[in-house]
C-alpha cells in the first residue's frame, strides 16, 4: 500500500492490522513519513479549531442581536443551521477540487516537434516548443495568435489546454467553448474530456455531466475515464 493511502486510512482509523504495523514501522524508521504524519495532525487541528471559532463567533452574534423575547434555542439552531451550510459549501469545494486534481494531466503535445532549427521562426513550433516547457504564458500567446489568424482547431484546443495550466478556469471553459464539436474530429472528445474537467473545477456540474455523459455513450478515447469519474459525480 502506497504511503498516502496509508496516511489517509490511519487519519480515518480503518488500518488493518497489517497495516498498522506497516504504518507503525515507518513512523519508526522512515523520517519524512512521520514528518508528513504529524503536519497533517497539525492541519486536521487547525481546521477542527477553526470551526469551534468560527460556531462561537456566529453564535455571539446572534447573542448579541437577538431580541429578548426569542428564545436562545432558537438562535443556536439559527447559528447552527447557518454553519452547516456555510460548511457544506465548503466541503462540496473542497470535493470537486479534489476530484480534479484527480483527474486532471497535462494533455501532450501530439501536434509539433519540440526541437528549434531551421523552423526557429516558425509560430506553431515556437508554440509547441514554449508549451512542451512548461511557458504557458508565451505558449498562451502564441497559441492565439494562431488562431486568431488561421483559425485551426489545433491552436484553440491548446490555448484552451495553456489557460487550464495557468489556472484560469474559466478562460478556458470559454475557449473550449468555441469549439465546434459537431465536427467530431481527433480532438472532440478530448476538448469535451478538459471542459468537463474545468466546470467540475469551477463547482458546475450540471454543465460537467452531460459532457462525461456524451463521452460515457459513445466510443472514443475518452470513454472508460468519462465513465468513471461520472461514476464519482452521480
Amino acid at each position: 500500500m502506497d504511503k498516502e493511502t496509508l496516511i489517509s486510512n490511519y487519519f480515518e482509523k480503518t488500518l488493518s492490522t497489517e497495516e498498522q504495523i506497516q504504518f507503525d514501522f515507518l513512523m519508526e524508521t522512515d523520517a519524512d513519513f512521520a514528518k508528513e504524519v504529524a503536519f497533517q495532525k497539525k492541519v486536521k487541528r487547525a481546521i477542527t479549531s477553526a470551526e469551534r471559532t468560527a460556531l462561537k463567533k456566529k453564535l455571539q452574534a446572534f447573542e448579541e442581536t437577538k431580541p429578548k423575547v426569542k428564545s436562545f434555542k432558537v438562535w443556536y439552531a439559527a447559528a447552527c443551521i447557518v454553519l452547516i451550510c456555510g460548511l457544506g459549501f465548503y466541503f462540496t469545494q473542497q470535493s470537486t477540487t479534489t476530484i480534479y486534481d484527480d483527474y486532471y494531466q497535462s494533455y501532450p503535445n501530439v501536434v509539433a516537434p519540440t526541437v528549434r532549427g531551421e523552423n526557429s521562426n516558425d509560430i506553431k513550433s515556437e508554440a509547441f516548443f514554449e508549451y512542451d516547457n512548461g511557458n504557458y504564458a508565451k505558449a498562451l500567446e502564441l497559441f492565439s495568435k494562431i488562431y486568431d489568424v488561421e483559425q485551426d482547431d489545433y491552436a484553440l484546443f491548446y490555448k484552451g489546454l495553456s489557460l487550464m495550466e495557468l489556472q484560469k478556469t474559466k478562460d478556458a471553459i470559454a475557449t473550449f467553448n468555441q469549439f465546434d464539436v459537431k465536427k467530431n474530429n481527433s480532438f472532440t472528445p478530448f476538448v469535451k474530456w478538459y471542459l468537463a474537467l474545468s466546470y467540475i473545477k469551477e463547482n458546475q456540474l450540471e454543465n460537467a455531466i452531460p459532457l462525461l455523459k456524451s463521452l460515457s455513450e459513445t466510443e472514443n478515447q475518452q470513454q472508460e475515464m468519462a465513465k468513471k469519474l461520472l461514476s464519482e459525480l452521480e
